[in-house]
């Protein structure tokens, strides 16, 4: 598998291995579960038009338990489906992300909190899937009430571990999220991240936008698609999952 096929799947599939927030935003949105509360996020994206050609799909189901107040754990493993341009076809799963979260600010409008973890190598990097050792990340997230809508911005770093490629990797995002709260909500977001291929320069930038529907109390369904911003980015990806709370 080519690094310009990786740096492909890194980007299209969530821009960074880091943050999430809300699916389908790449954004980490500072708020924690609470104590003993659990959420999932199953979510799934698709991107064509990758760098060096070919397409590529992920679906990443996201645990999140609330440990303390403002504390979480987060477990998120990744199955995906390769298909470059000129190589063979893969699929199977890909590296797992376990990560902490800590909210330590948090006031009537702003809230800031760091999240931060290792990425584990549960993917086979002969394949593409994954890297090859334990990688690490963290990010420091904003959110900003500004009523009636929700800014949240994004300060990260991702540590890689794939040979021939660029290993120090910050990225940054912003969002818009309005209204902050109700049954149907909707985002517009901007993302930059490092270039993973070394003799590249320009941050690969997408834009993306979506909508999130709370059908239940318990339950939240989106829909978003993703578009690039310069050349180096993928030219489409679109994003759908489900959010489930108890």
């Amino acid at each position: 598998m080519t690094g310009r096929a990786r740096l492909a799947v890194a980007l299209a599939l969530a821009a960074a291995t880091t943050a999430h927030a809300a699916h389908p935003l790449i954004s980490e949105d500072p708020g924690t579960q609470g104590t003993g509360h659990v959420e999932l996020e199953i979510g799934f994206a698709a991107s064509e038009g990758e760098p060096g050609g070919g397409r590529a799909s992920l679906l990443a189901p996201q645990t999140t338990v609330g440990l303390a107040p403002a504390l979480d754990l987060i477990v998120v493993p990744r199955y995906l489906w390769l298909r470059p341009k000129d190589e063979p076809s893969q699929r199977g799963f890909g590296d797992t992300s376990l990560d902490l979260k800590w909210r330590f600010v948090e006031t009537d409008d702003v809230q800031l909190a760091v999240r931060a973890g290792a990425e584990l190598p549960t993917g086979d990097f002969s394949k593409g899937l994954g890297a090859e050792g334990t990688g690490w990340h963290a990010v420091l997230a904003l959110s900003v009430a500004i009523e009636p809508a929700l800014w949240l911005v994004n300060v990260g770093y991702t540590r890689s571990r794939v040979r021939g490629e660029r290993t120090h990797l910050p990225f940054v995002t912003t969002a818009v999220i309005a209204p902050s709260e109700g049954v149907l909500r909707g985002f517009v977001e901007v993302a930059a991240q490092a270039n993973s291929d070394p003799e590249r320069s320009t941050w690969p930038a997408v834009a993306r936008t979506g909508l999130i529907w709370k059908a239940t109390s318990w339950l939240d369904l989106d829909v978003g698609a993703e578009g690039r911003l310069n050349r180096e980015a993928p030219r489409a990806t679109i994003l759908a999952g489900a959010t489930v709370r108890w």
